[in-house]
This record gives C-alpha cells, structure tokens and sequence, in this order.
C-alpha cells in the first residue's frame, strides 16, 4: 500500500497527533533492537515549537537502558481505529516530567497516520465562530459557520431548506479568518448530513474541499490553524 497520502511532515501536524494520544492516555508500543524488544507506554506531552515530545519510561530498568542505547527506535499505537506509527530521527534522552522521570526525543521527521481523511481538521472557536460566505445560484448569500477547518477543505453547518447537492461547486466563497485576512475558495460539496447537537436541535452538515486553493491561500490557512493549535495548547496547560 502506497502510504505517502497517510504521511504528515509539519511540526503543527506531528504536534497535534501526539498530543491527542497524550489527552486520551493511549498506549503506545515501541520497538527497538530491530524489534527483538519492546514495551509500552504513554505520551506525555509535546510541544510544536521546541519540535520535542515526553513519554512514560518503562517500569524494567534493563529496558530503559536498553532504549537510550538505541538508535532506531519504532513507535505505533491506534487512536480510535486509526493506527498512528513514526520513527525516530535519532536517539532518546532521560529526562524530567512534571516531577517524575520520562523520555524526551525530537519530533519525527515524518508520521505515518492511516486515516480516510487526507488532512486533519481543526473545530473552529465557538466564541469567535468563522462564517462562510457562498454565493447560491439563487441569488442568495449564505452564511455558513463553520465547523471544523482543514488545509483540504471545511465542515459547514446549514440551516433551513436549501438546493445544495453532493459535487455541487461554489465559486467565490469568502472565509474571513479575522486578524488574518479574508480568503476567497472555491468548494466542492462532498457530503451532506444530519447532525444532532448538544442541545438537542439538528441541523445539516455539509463537508466541502477546497478546489485548486492557491499556495499563498494555503500558506495562509496553515498560519491560522497554527495559531489556533497554540491558543489551544495554552488553554490546556492553564
């Protein structure tokens, strides 16, 4: 199987798979001496920007020794039914962790995550909710919030009776991303759903991808998702 589409390669994308498995508790099985030992353990933490993740030492001392001599070093869990595994650029070190001894290591250089979806999403700030303008050949401007954002494409809440069918496409629809500018996408409607929230209300969900999306537009997505990444980080360590 052809594994390249699966790969994810930013810090910002490697940061947040990690720290996902670290929210949930996830084991996670590591390998080393070309398999002939192993053990598993849990992340800790991981931090973007210092490109650095913590994980639980083993509870045998033969093994942590073992793990800090080794130079190739596999890790693979399964989150929900995706398996997630990566490799070691280089070695690990003994470190400190909120008081108790821990593993530290860099971030892989790549992270294999077998999922259907091609990107990871991000759900958008309910405080400060981002509105998808889309011109309808009915004349109409819809104002969709959105859901969840992705370098791919966006999840789109729609309300009331509209004509808005599966490969549909949309020209001209506006994102404002606040302090980062506004963007102007082309969407292709991909799925349509209905949804029943937390209060008990339902609605449509419409999941739309991103038609020939400009690298400055993407560049710029990334900054946001990025931005939106930190603020959350920061909010879980607070």
């Amino acid at each position: 199987m052809d594994v390249s589409q699966f790969l994810l390669y930013t810090p910002m994308e490697i940061g947040f798979v990690l720290r996902a498995l670290a929210q949930k508790n996830d084991l996670i099985s590591i390998y080393f001496d070309h398999g002939r030992n192993s053990f598993l353990s849990t992340i800790l933490d991981a931090d973007s920007k210092q490109k650095r993740f913590w994980f639980d030492v083993s509870g045998t001392e033969a093994i942590n020794r073992g793990l800090l001599r080794a130079d190739h070093v596999v890790f693979v869990a399964a989150q929900e039914g995706v398996k997630i595994q990566f490799v070691l650029p280089g070695g690990v070190a003994m470190d400190d962790y909120d008081g108790r001894p821990a593993f530290s290591a860099r971030f892989p250089d790549d992270l294999i995550k077998l999922q259907r979806r091609e990107y990871f999403r991000l759900e958008t700030p309910i405080g400060r909710p981002l509105v998808c303008r889309m011109p309808h050949p009915n004349g109409r401007i819809l104002e969709l919030p959105l859901h969840d954002i992705s370098i791919g494409g966006v999840g789109l809440w729609m309300q009331g009776a509209v004509d808005i069918q599966q490969l549909d496409v949309f020209q001209g629809c506006r994102i404002d991303l606040g302090t980062f500018g506004l963007v102007e996408v082309s969407l292709e409607i991909r799925s349509k759903r209905q949804v029943t929230k937390r209060d008990g209300t339902v609605q449509s969900m419409l999941g739309a991808r991103f038609v020939d999306l400009p690298r400055q537009t993407e560049n710029l997505l990334q900054r946001y998702m990025a931005q939106l990444e930190r603020e959350r980080h920061q909010l879980l360590r607070n």
